[in-house]
Order: structure tokens, then sequence, then C-alpha cells
């Protein structure tokens, strides 16, 4: 069987990005195995219901896509993630180690020429300043310790997202990395603000004003149909020599406000 021919598997596949992610990939014929927490109303391939808070909910969702894929995957993207408003630890859990447990647990399915897809986040802009703190953090090897260690450090705790979106791009890099020998790719995409389920989430915890502004600078928020489409193209073959990247979909917002003119318009 083909690498083309193996389903892939995506998280969060309920609603938002994850949703129209499973729409594109099945439109050209893609088997997909789909995890959420939630049922999906409209998925065609097969659902595994699991909650990857914890690595016994990422152990049982591997245990099930191991039964449905025999022969492999052809490719994994972790599109699940959980707001800034919920508890710190959930969205730590969720959010990395969630995507970090369920890399490694299902590699041994991923063959050669295969794509891991992370959904990080354009407020992880700066995610080299912290790059220390988020590989001691990441890729510690005993989550729960870890968790500990971060329960008193208020930067973290209190901005949980953002910390865990960064984690995120280091985890990107460095499973680019490890899994290269396996020539499997490992890449991340960092949406903008996108009118998902989550948004009034989003707008709660980085704050309103500065939200709704990023939205009338660009004369809309983004859209899954934004994001999909680049998720399937760093899954597909095409993409085959784009690996250990991040790609921006932000409508151009992080280019403005790094440019300097944000300042001189204010």
């Amino acid at each position: 069987m083909s690498q083309e021919q193996l389903p892939i598997v995506l998280t969060g596949i309920s609603s938002g990005i994850g949703a129209r992610t499973a729409q594109i990939l099945a439109s050209r014929g893609v088997p997909l195995i789909g995890i959420d927490r939630n049922a999906p109303t409209d998925f065609s391939g097969t659902f595994v219901q699991a909650d990857l808070s914890s690595q016994a909910g990422v152990d049982a969702a591997a245990a099930a896509v191991a039964a449905a894929a025999p022969n492999g995957i052809g490719g994994l993207a972790n599109i699940a993630g959980v707001p800034g408003t919920a508890p710190w630890r959930s969205v730590l859990s969720v959010n990395v180690f969630g995507v970090r447990g369920l890399v490694r647990v299902l590699a041994h399915l991923l063959g050669e020429g295969a794509a891991v897809v992370n959904l990080a986040s354009s407020v992880a802009v700066n995610w080299r300043d912290v790059k220390a703190k988020c590989s001691a953090f990441a890729l510690a090897d005993d989550e729960a310790a870890a968790l500990e260690a971060v329960a008193s450090d208020e930067e973290i705790t209190g901005e949980s997202y953002l910390f865990s979106k960064q984690c995120v791009r280091v985890l990107t890099e460095h499973l680019a990395a490890e899994l290269l020998p396996q020539r499997i790719r490992v890449n991340s995409v960092s949406p903008g603000p996108v009118a998902t389920p989550i948004l009034e989430d989003f707008k709660k915890d980085h704050g309103r004003d500065k939200v709704e502004g990023a939205s009338a600078l660009l004369g809309r928020f983004g859209d899954p149909d934004d994001i999909a489409p680049v998720i399937d193209f760093l899954l597909r073959p095409e993409s085959g020599w784009v690996n250990g990247s991040d790609i921006r979909v932000d409508g151009g917002l992080g280019a403005y406000r790094g440019s300097g003119l944000a300042a001189v318009a204010g």
C-alpha cells in the first residue's frame, strides 16, 4: 500500500479548523481517522472518542488508531486544543503533552514520507525568547513533575495558552530533528484570530479590544477555510522538502505589528 493510500489521523475534528481540514482531505479521497473528545456531526472516516489531557487518554487513542490502521498511517495533524480560559493544567496537558504524546506513540505507524502537522498560534511569535524554558517543560520525561515545577510560575500559569503554543513551536522543531532519520516531516501552522467556536475564549484570554482591533485592521477574522488548506498542503507529498518549519497564516497581522508601522499609525 502506497503512502498516499494510508489513512491520515486528525485530532479536533468535531469543529472549526479540524472539521474543515477533514472535509478537504475527504474531498480528495484520503481515508481518515478522527480523534476528538466530542462526537462529530459530519465525519466520513473512523471516529475515535478520546480525551488527550492525560497519557492514558493518549495511549487509548493510539491503540484505537493502531487497530483501525494495521498497515500504518500516512500522516498526523494535531489540531485539537484547549483555549486559555480553561484551567492552566488542562491547557498545558492537551496543547503540549497531548501533541508530544500522540506523535511519539504513533511514530511507529508513520512510514517514510509521512508528515506531522501541529497547530501552533501567531501569538507564539517570540517563542525563541523562551526556548530554553519551553524545552525544559515540553521535553521533560515526567509530565506530572513538569506541571508541578511550573505551578508557582505565574508567567506560565497566567499565560498558559501563550506558553503552550510557544512549546508547540519548540516541539515541532525538536520532533522534526528526532524523526528526520525515519524521513518523517514535522511542521506547524500558526493561525491568527480565526472565527471558530473558541474565538470568544480567545477574546477573553487575549483581550477583546486587541483581538477585535486585529479584525478591524485586517477587514475580518480568519476562517477555517484560510487555515485548513495550509494543513492539507503540509500533509501532501508536494511539501516534501518542508520540514521543521512554521507557516504563519494571519492575514499579515504579524508582519504589520513587527514592521513598526503599528506604532507610527498609533
